[in-house]
């Protein structure tokens, strides 16, 4: 709610669900078993969800393979598929087994200790689900909550929230980045990004910071926006240089050791959001950066091999389908 609307009553229902703590008011909440499926939220609508809190009680060489194997699936409207769909770790905007920086944006958050927060609005018609997917062979403990609202009827224009995982291995600059391909109406939010790379020509992320962003907006044959840089669209100038964040942008890690350089950064387009009535393509294209040094010295020695790690959020009209593919409706 904006600081200035607090003072205004609504007619709204407050619901709270809890997950995982059974040490306190709720002993027959579960735990997150090995390969299998646990709901954190369950509501009817219409309504819309506030805010997504969750805490996993993992720690050393577990982390980096629970953070980004256990998945944050959100359903609508009774949907056989998910719209939001995401490692835990990477939809919260942390990263690197949780050694990235604690941060506070206006939408997500970590804080002491992996204290994760999402308070990005999810408004639902019909009925939402909140459920996390375990896919190792790890039991799971901590404590989560869903805050939502019951609205009292639902707004033509409200749309839903999306998040999509990607991984992709690429070889820069021959070759580009899917950041998202949809159909529908909506417009696109977002994006946390983590890079990994073995390339002695891409130390301290030169090179992999020369991509263009660009938005192919309703079937449009050249990008209608096009930030000149990935530092730039990430809300960075001159290659990322140090940890930062505020409420739209953040560099949350930098590092570079052993030969290998790994960085982790969002953005949120909070007041320019790229709007779309029938599609949106987005990607990173470093084709238009061949006279970079480090590009050409890559391209030369054929090792300009990154490993990416994105997930996109954006609101559509309709819900679809979020599961990484060429196209989601």
């Amino acid at each position: 709610m904006p600081l200035q609307e607090l003072y205004k009553l609504r007619p709204h229902e407050s619901l709270m669900q809890n997950s995982l703590w059974h040490h306190d008011y709720h002993p027959e909440l579960p735990d997150l078993e090995p390969r299998s499926t646990l709901t954190i939220g369950s509501f009817t609508g219409p309504g819309i969800i506030r805010t997504i809190h969750l805490t996993l009680n993992i720690t050393g060489d577990d982390r980096e393979e629970l953070l980004r194997g256990v998945f944050l699936a959100v359903t609508y409207d009774r949907n056989p598929f998910p719209s939001v769909y995401a490692p835990v770790g990477d939809f919260f905007c942390d990263s690197f087994a949780g050694e990235s920086l604690c941060f506070a944006s206006a939408v997500m958050a970590k804080r002491p200790t992996n204290s994760l927060f999402c308070y990005l609005p999810m408004p639902f018609q019909q009925e939402i689900i909140v459920q996390l997917l375990n896919r190792t062979d790890k039991k799971v403990t901590g404590y989560g909550y869903v805050t939502a609202e019951r609205l009292p009827a639902w707004e033509a224009a409200n749309a839903y929230l999306h998040a999509q995982w990607r991984a992709a291995t690429v070889r820069l600059p021959q070759e580009t980045i899917p950041l998202l391909h949809t159909e529908g109406r909506g417009h696109f939010l977002g994006c946390h990004l983590t890079a990994t790379s073995a390339c002695p020509y891409f130390a301290e992320n030169q090179g992999i910071c020369e991509g263009n962003v660009e938005f192919f907006i309703d079937g449009s044959a050249q990008p209608v926006c096009n930030y000149l840089g990935t530092e730039d669209f990430f809300g960075f100038s001159w290659n990322w240089r140090k940890l930062w964040y505020d409420d739209r942008a953040g560099t949350t890690y930098l590092r570079d050791e052993g030969g290998v350089t790994k960085l982790a950064c969002y953005r949120f387009l909070l007041d320019d959001p790229v709007r779309f009535a029938t599609s949106l393509r987005a990607r990173i294209n470093y084709e238009y950066e061949l006279q970079n040094l480090p590009l050409q010295q890559a391209k030369s020695a054929g090792n300009g091999v990154v490993q990416f790690g994105m997930v996109t959020y954006w609101y559509q009209a309709s819900a679809c389908d979020a599961r990484a593919g060429e196209v989601v409706h």
